[in-house]
Parts: C-alpha cells; sequence; structure tokens
C-alpha cells in the first residue's frame, strides 16, 4: 500500500511541477522583457525609438510565436506579424516596405540574408525601404519588395527567385535585386533539415510502432524536460559558439567559390530568358574576412559593398546594422542601377 501511494504521489508531484512551470515561465519571460534594455543607447538615438519603443521593436523581431515558419523548396521564412508597430511580414509580399503602391509597371525585388531583412531596424530603416525612398525622391514610379531572409545564401535565393517567377509574381523588365555576403557556405545543409527528416521519418512508418515515436515526443516536449534543455543549453553556449566558429573555418574556399560562382550563372541565364534587369552586390564586412580573395576572382558582379566605411555602426553578433549604414548601402545600389 506504501508503494501504491509512493508512486501516486511521485506522479502528482511530476505533473504539478510540469504545470508550474507552464504558469510561470511565460511569467517570468514577460517580466524580463518589461524593463530590459536590449540596445544601447546610441543604437535607439539612430533608430529613433525610446527604451520602451526599442523593446517593442526586439520582441516584435526575435520574440514572435515563432521566429520560422517552414517554406517549400528553401526550407524556412520569417513568421508572418500582421499590424505590428515596427515589423511586417508576410508571406506573399516579405518584410513590409511602407507606402508601396498597389500596382506598379515595374517592380524593384531584394533577395539576400539578415541584412536585407533588416534585423534591429523598423520597416522603414532597411536596405530596400531606403532604396524605395530614393525613387520616390527621384520620382519614379516603382515598387519595392523586401524577401531578405535569415541565413539565406545565393542557393536559396535563386529558388526562391525561380517560385516568384512560376506564380507570375516577376515580370518581363522588373528589377531583381541579389545581395551576399558571409552567408556564403558552399554546398552547406539548411538550417532545420535534419529536424525535418527525422520527425517526417519517425512518423511515417507502420502504424502499431507510431506509439513509440508518440512517448518519445511526449516525454521531449514536456515543460520540464524543455526546461532542462534550456538550461543545458545556456551552460554549453561556449562550447556551442566555438564549435560553429570552427566549422566555418574548415568549410573549402573551393567549394564555396564553385557554389556561388553557378549560382551566379544560373542568374544571369534566368534573367536573360524572361528580359529582367539583374544586380548582384557583394558584402564585405571586413578587410581581414576571409571571403575577400574568393571574391575577388568574380568577374560578374555589379559592385562590392565595403562596410568598412560603416563597419563601427556594426551592432552585434548577429550583424544587425544602423540605420545609416543601410541607407549607405541603399545609396550605393541606387547609383550602380540608375547611373
Amino acid at each position: 500500500m506504501n508503494k501504491i501511494k509512493l508512486i501516486f504521489l511521485l506522479i502528482i508531484s511530476f505533473v504539478l511541477i510540469n504545470i508550474i512551470i507552464v504558469i510561470l515561465w511565460p511569467i517570468k519571460t514577460n517580466l524580463k522583457h518589461s524593463d530590459y534594455n536590449y540596445y544601447s543607447d546610441k543604437f535607439l538615438k539612430s533608430l529613433e525609438l525610446n527604451k520602451t519603443e526599442g523593446r517593442k521593436l526586439y520582441l516584435e523581431t526575435w520574440q514572435r510565436e515563432r521566429l520560422f515558419e517552414f517554406d517549400e523548396y528553401t526550407g524556412l521564412r520569417e513568421s508572418e506579424l500582421l499590424n505590428g508597430t515596427y515589423v511586417n511580414i508576410t508571406k506573399e509580399n516579405g518584410r513590409l516596405v511602407p507606402d508601396n503602391r498597389k500596382q506598379c509597371q515595374q517592380n524593384v525585388f531584394f533577395y539576400g540574408g539578415e541584412i536585407v531583412f533588416g534585423y534591429d531596424v523598423t520597416d522603414r530603416q532597411t536596405i530596400p525601404s531606403f532604396f524605395s525612398n530614393l525613387l520616390k525622391i527621384n520620382n519614379k514610379k516603382n515598387c519595392v519588395y523586401n524577401f531578405g531572409r535569415k541565413t539565406y545564401f545565393s542557393t536559396q535565393e535563386n529558388i526562391l527567385f525561380q517560385k516568384h517567377i512560376l506564380n507570375n509574381k516577376i515580370n518581363k523588365n522588373d528589377i531583381i535585386v541579389f545581395i551576399n555576403g558571409t552567408n556564403e557556405q558552399g554546398n552547406k545543409t539548411l538550417i532545420n533539415t535534419e529536424f525535418i527528416e527525422t520527425n517526417y521519418n519517425n512518423l511515417h512508418q507502420k502504424y502499431w510502432k507510431l506509439y513509440k515515436v508518440g512517448i518519445k515526443y511526449f516525454l521531449d516536449l514536456l515543460p520540464i524536460t524543455q526546461f532542462i534543455q534550456i538550461l543545458n543549453n545556456k551552460l554549453e553556449t561556449k562550447g556551442i559558439n566555438s564549435n560553429i566558429e570552427e566549422s566555418k573555418k574548415l568549410n573549402n574556399e573551393v567549394e564555396i567559390f564553385n557554389v556561388y560562382n553557378k549560382n551566379l550563372k544560373i542568374r544571369k541565364a534566368i534573367c536573360k530568358q524572361y528580359n529582367l534587369r539583374c544586380f548582384n552586390f557583394l558584402l564585405i564586412e571586413s578587410e581581414k574576412d576571409r571571403y575577400n580573395k574568393i571574391y575577388e576572382k568574380f568577374m560578374t558582379i555589379d559592385e562590392v559593398l565595403d562596410l568598412n566605411e560603416t563597419l563601427t555602426l556594426k551592432l552585434n553578433e548577429q550583424g544587425s546594422l544602423y540605420p545609416e549604414s543601410n541607407k549607405k548601402i541603399s545609396e550605393k545600389i541606387y547609383r550602380n542601377i540608375f547611373n
């Protein structure tokens, strides 16, 4: 009887612990976000936001219900956010470029990674948005679309570009702008590929074997399991970061060159076939950048955007740029396209 009572108490305690975590975890997170300053005063001044507004920008950028959603062929995209104060994203049009006309005779499509998307700046302070402002100042009636996405490199950009052509989003004589840089990693595996493959294989097997997967998922998804995993990840952060940096250094530079070069040729062929005005730009972040020697070999690049001029404006490890940097980049791109 005592053993049964003990087992019962353990089960009740286990359930209660999970319930307590479910209740307290979001409360603790909300309290943390309520008074924590994510951006320096210098950066907030550049954003023209106060601390409260800066926290809202951070939450809309990094603390959405989910950061990414699955996207066919390309792997992932930023999750949709409608009616945001500073960040707005839709599947159909990418990140918001404010004051876009509903219909234009000629469109401008931007493709690239997180720098094009514009992490840690408002919708009005991204490279495509500043570019749109230049068009209006010069009385050009183009619509501009921001399809920058975090972790994207030339292969994913080409696939997304082709999807837009197949869906009749892009028309003859439209302007296509690709911005690439240190995201280039050759034939690297797309983020979350292993997760998607594992889950697909686990859930597509004989029906009478699915209970094994169900039990594993049940245990893995318990609040207490997730809580322990978060704690372990925090303890191992240093080791993980160093491993990531080391793995980047070990990437084959010849492969990076070959993959990027092939993607440039594919773009050129597609743009010629569909009568599109396509431009390729490279972002070089520092003189010591190991990609410099590789990129010097490319003859089909329209312009190298050297960020050494604005390097002091870099924000953080994620490479988020100050609005001033985005504005300068947009001006260089504008001059190259229209001059």
